[in-house]
């Protein structure tokens, strides 16, 4: 079981087919947050073209009814059809076994530095399939990673969207990396740069960490990752190292903020990609909004999206 100093983790999970966001919960006892989805503190803006490796991910009832709304988490290109993000981004409240939300209920933005901006090397794909890990534990958001496979191909020849390359082993301690996220809705691409920490600080800052999951951050804090943008890339040395998972507060003193570890799911990665038939696009529907047969009218999807607007807005 994993024990932390930020514990207990607290996720509000955002249903309705929509999809799933985590956010703050206080620890009572010990006066700090445990933070998820989150947004760049302390760091500078940044267009698309110094990342074209980020996405934005959205619901898309919300995408469909005004371009820029509905973000929800980011995530990173890794192939021509396939975006990584966090697995707490699109898990269904409350189910045993974890199950994760229908992938139609997405879109997926790319090459755009302004979340409500479209221009002419913006591109939307649905999104096909969503394979969140099978150990992914949402308690202590171990395993926290989903692969996206999208219903469209990404240009070879894009300047704007580019895939990353994966780290295959961890950096050694002080590797300086960058963090990227828009944080709130309408606003810019944003990037940070801090160093990544060692193992055995961060175990025992949190009392422990597994290998799946990395610790980076400066521990005079001030620049961090914080609300708004989980799923977002890790990168060291134009490699992905790390999603962005989740933090106590933002930007806190001693307390580096922890990604899920790439290079530990370099096998899980190919094994999934692996199943992916590239040359194969599913048959989607054309929008949510004007669809009498989309599992959007019932009850609980209009009681969850009410809440998810609220958050929306807050944010």
């Amino acid at each position: 079981m994993f024990v932390s100093q930020a514990l207990p983790i607290g996720l509000l999970l955002l249903a309705a087919g929509v999809a799933a966001a985590a956010t703050e919960h206080d620890d009572q006892q010990r006066g700090r947050t445990v933070e998820t989805h989150a947004k760049i503190v302390g760091g500078y803006p940044i267009t698309i073209a110094d990342a074209p490796y980020i996405v934005s991910i959205r619901a898309r009832y919300y995408h469909e009814a005004s371009f820029g709304e509905g973000h929800m988490c980011g995530g990173s290109v890794i192939s021509q059809r396939v975006v990584c993000s966090a697995a707490h981004c699109f898990e269904i409240n409350d189910t045993m076994p974890v199950r994760f939300r229908d992938s139609e209920n997405f879109v997926v933005v790319a090459g755009v530095t302004y979340l409500d901006e479209r221009t002419e090397f913006t591109a939307e794909y649905l999104v096909e399939k969503i394979i969140g890990h099978h150990n992914y534990i949402r308690s202590t958001l171990e395993n926290d990673i989903a692969l996206l496979f999208l219903n469209g191909i990404i240009p070879n020849d894009s300047l704007y969207i580019r895939p990353v390359s994966l780290a295959e082993h961890p950096f050694s301690p002080g590797t300086l990396c960058a963090i990227s996220g828009w944080g709130n809705q309408k606003m810019q691409l944003m990037q940070a740069i801090i160093p990544t920490v060692h193992e055995g600080l961060c175990s025992f800052i949190y009392m422990y960490l597994p290998r799946s999951q990395l610790c980076a951050g400066w521990m005079s804090g001030g620049i961090d990752a914080c609300r708004g943008d989980s799923g977002g890339p890790l990168v060291c040395m134009n490699s992905l190292t790390g999603i962005i998972s989740w933090g106590v507060d933002c930007g806190r003193r001693f307390f580096p903020g922890v990604y899920t570890n790439i290079s530990y799911f370099i096998p899980w990665i190919k094994m999934v990609n692996a199943t992916f038939n590239y040359n194969e696009f599913k048959p989607m529907r054309r929008s949510l909004r004007n669809n009498n047969n989309c599992s959007f009218r019932n009850l609980d999807y209009l009681r969850n999206a009410l809440l998810l607007t609220i958050i929306i807005l807050a944010t």
